[in-house]
């Protein structure tokens, strides 16, 4: 009798001690990061657009929308380092613009990532896709850095590279277990990159193709998602949780259709290639639903800025009435909305409430503290300073964000606090018209202040009504430039010389 006491109670211990296991098993987490794919980009979201996007759009049903969501710029580089870091890139050496070609890594050397620090929780991390955030790239001439100007960089390059030696300073470098893609579809060198390895020998002369590599512009897309699909699969059947980062090449140019979905939407190969870019997201998604992980498994998706309004332009898609414009102005590299607010969509069966939203203002560096969050981490006070945890909102909780800050890529800022915006520009600070200088010349105000309640599009600047506001939001921006961070802590320093407003 004793002896099937003690078994039943042993049972009874393993099965609540399973139980505990089970509830406290932090979520898989998947970021699917489309390239130049603003908010009104989405079927979902724009009913105007002129095509559909179905599987973006049963998976927005599924999850819980952030409806004000913004990437860290209006840029690729920028964001993808804000994202990474919980650190706006402004506070780096990278005041305007992109990494260019052959720079050397952004992330600083002891700077703590999203992958870093799940890889010590236990997570299992990889990267497979676009970086473009610089690598330390074997030139015979000596090492990549960022002080070279980018034509000496890339006359370095066409002197020689050793593409047998390991290419340090990437992902790997960053806390991924694993890394697969193309740096950089538009720019050389013209191959994929596996770990810290050149799969090919590019040749310079041969605009930084290779003859040794099965890269082709059309199939990049579709092999980095087998990629992502594959890795799915296999991590699934482990006990460990994972973290991909899945930084898509498309609907980025140059615009490449694989050959499946050109001609698919009877209206240009830009759509095309945007279609093309759901359903590489669905099998994505699918990839999870079908490994039995749906329900403990974290998906975000969004976008590194808006849309490229020069694709659609050039190849007369808004001729034929699409329209990337119904609730935002301006496009990728403005200041306005459509720099920057991104589709921004999480599913997480176990913990989001299917069909939910949430309004407040949302941005792709809170990810950081989300994470740790989610896995119990105590953050540093040197890490993610302008990351807020978005765990609260996703749990149907009460939840508070402060400011956000915009940036163009000409490095002109914005301040969002609220129903207010404030851009410190005359223009679009980008490539829109007015651009900056053109505003100028029209002798339109330094500042622009918007509603953005009542005037999401940004059409009446109301600066001159309002100066108690624009004052307040200026000291705002001063002091969240100034101290180094946007979060509660100590004050933290950015690197070089930082604009700041004048108060």
């Amino acid at each position: 009798m004793m002896k099937k006491a003690i078994q039943r109670a042993t049972i009874r211990f393993l099965i609540l001690f399973s139980a505990t296991v089970m509830a406290a098993q932090p979520p898989n987490i998947i970021v699917i990061l489309a390239d130049d794919m603003g908010m009104d980009s989405v079927s979902a979201f724009n009913d105007q657009l002129g095509f559909k996007t179905p599987h973006i759009d049963a998976f927005v049903k599924e999850g819980m929308v952030f409806t004000d969501g913004h990437s860290g710029s209006a840029v690729c580089s920028p964001t993808r380092y804000g994202l990474l870091t919980g650190r706006y890139a402004w506070r780096s050496r990278l005041k305007k613009t992109i990494v260019v070609n052959w720079e050397a890594l952004l992330i600083e050397k002891d700077r703590l990532t999203i992958a870093s620090m799940l890889k010590t929780e236990g997570y299992d991390t990889a990267a497979i896709g676009k970086w473009h955030l610089g690598w330390s790239w074997p030139f015979k001439h000596g090492k990549a850095n960022h002080t070279a100007r980018a034509k000496t960089m890339a006359q370095w390059a066409r002197d020689g590279i050793d593409w047998k030696a390991p290419v340090g300073g990437g992902p790997t470098s960053c806390g991924f277990d694993y890394y697969f893609g193309d740096d950089v579809i538009n720019k050389p060198p013209r191959v994929y990159i596996e770990n810290d390895r050149v799969l090919g020998t590019p040749d310079p002369k041969n605009d930084w193709y290779t003859s040794d590599s099965d890269w082709k512009v059309d199939e990049v897309l579709p092999t980095i998602t087998e990629k992502a699909v594959a890795y799915i699969e296999e991590k699934a059947k482990m006990d460990a949780p994972f973290f991909l980062y899945f930084p898509m090449t498309s609907p980025h140019g140059p615009i490449a259709p694989s050959d499946a979905f050109k001609g698919k939407s009877g209206i240009s190969p830009y759509i095309d290639f945007v279609i093309e870019t759901d359903h590489r997201i669905g099998q994505v998604i699918d990839a999870v639903d079908r490994s039995g992980i749906t329900e403990n498994t974290l998906i975000l998706f969004s976008a590194d800025n808006g849309t490229s309004l020069k694709f659609p332009r050039e190849d007369g898609s808004l001729e034929k009435g699409i329209n990337f414009n119904t609730h935002v102005r301006g496009g990728k590299s403005d200041i306005w909305e459509g720099g920057h607010k991104v589709p921004f969509v999480a599913r997480w069966p176990k913990t989001v409430a299917a069909g939910s939203q949430n309004n407040t203002p949302v941005c792709l560096t809170d990810l950081m503290a989300t994470a740790a969050d989610l896995v119990g981490f105590d953050l540093p006070d040197s890490a993610a300073v302008d990351s807020v945890s978005l765990l609260p909102a996703l749990q149907g909780k009460p939840f508070v964000r402060g400011s956000i800050i915009n940036h163009s890529i000409s490095g002109k800022f914005a301040i969002r606090d609220g129903r207010w915006k404030l851009a410190f520009c005359p223009g679009s600070g980008g490539w829109s018209s007015p651009t900056d200088d053109e505003a100028v010349e029209l002798n339109l105000p330094a500042l622009q202040l918007y509603d953005m309640v009542n005037d999401p599009m940004e059409t009446t600047n109301i600066a001159n009504r309002h100066p108690e506001t624009v004052q307040q939001l200026t000291k705002e921006l001063h002091k969240i430039i100034s101290q180094g961070r946007s979060t509660e802590g100590a004050p933290q320093k950015n690197a070089g010389k930082t604009w700041l407003p004048e108060i």
